[in-house]
């Protein structure tokens, strides 16, 4: 009986201790927990770069815009403080190697080559090159373009916007080889020639294209050259996704 009662007492220590020494863990991972989200600093939250609804003369400022009758048909609107444009209606690649502007003497190219140094030279052709059967020649002549420009503006940044869609009307008519698909194509092409020439590739596209995949009815009276509130996307679009 005496060996039962010390045996009990025995166990009833261990018991005590062990107890004991679980609160004491437990506690100790407690306190550490404590320090150490005590010590890590909590996660910075980046905030969403702010976008711009308005033109920034900043970022346009001492550009040229080179091309067809996209550029062209920015003329109408005072968009810019700073601007060149050197454009015609109709204009191809190899227009622009050989035709001068409405008011020009040189080839349009070749009025990069005027004493300025621009900043940024933002080029748009393809559409009128869309019925060409060799795309061949228009990346050739393209890339001539872009050479040049880099010949008379070394310092210049050039971006090559692409084309931007046409309404379901003029695409289903197909004029020209005129249509949304064969957009699109052309502007595969733009993309891997900018890459090619080290240029920037603008997808003003996207910022104007419709959930159905063409250029909503009522953008464009023409269902091509669309007015003031389309050319607004496109700008907005270049200043808030390109450097």
């Amino acid at each position: 009986c005496v060996f039962v009662g010390v045996l009990i007492v025995v166990i009833a220590v261990i018991l005590i201790f062990s107890i004991k020494g679980c609160v004491s863990y437990i506690s100790n991972v407690k306190e550490q927990k404590q320090l150490q989200e005590q010590q890590t600093p909590a996660p910075q939250i980046t905030p969403l770069p702010t976008l711009s609804t308005e033109i920034s003369n900043e970022y346009y400022s001492n550009s040229a815009f080179v091309g067809n009758s996209f550029i062209d048909g920015m003329v109408l609107y005072s968009f810019f403080d700073n601007v060149d444009y050197f454009s015609k209606v109709g204009l191809t690649v190899n227009g622009a190697l050989t035709e001068p502007t409405s008011t020009g003497t040189v080839p349009v190219i070749d009025e990069l080559n005027n004493g300025k140094s621009y900043n940024k030279i933002f080029m748009l052709f393809g559409e009128n090159e869309l019925g060409w059967d060799s795309k061949d020649t228009f990346l050739a002549q393209y890339g001539t373009l872009i050479d040049k420009a880099r010949q008379y503006q070394p310092s210049s940044k050039i971006y090559l916007l692409n084309i931007t869609p046409v309404t379901k009307a003029v695409s289903d008519k197909n004029e020209n080889n005129i249509n949304n698909d064969s957009i699109r194509e052309m502007n595969e092409l733009i993309k891997q020639l900018a890459q090619d020439k080290g240029a920037v590739y603008v997808d003003i596209y996207s910022a104007v294209v419709g959930n159905d995949g063409t250029l909503p009815d009522g953008a464009a009276s023409d269902g091509v050259h669309f007015g003031e509130e389309y050319y607004k996307k496109c700008l907005l679009y270049i200043q808030n996704n390109i450097q």
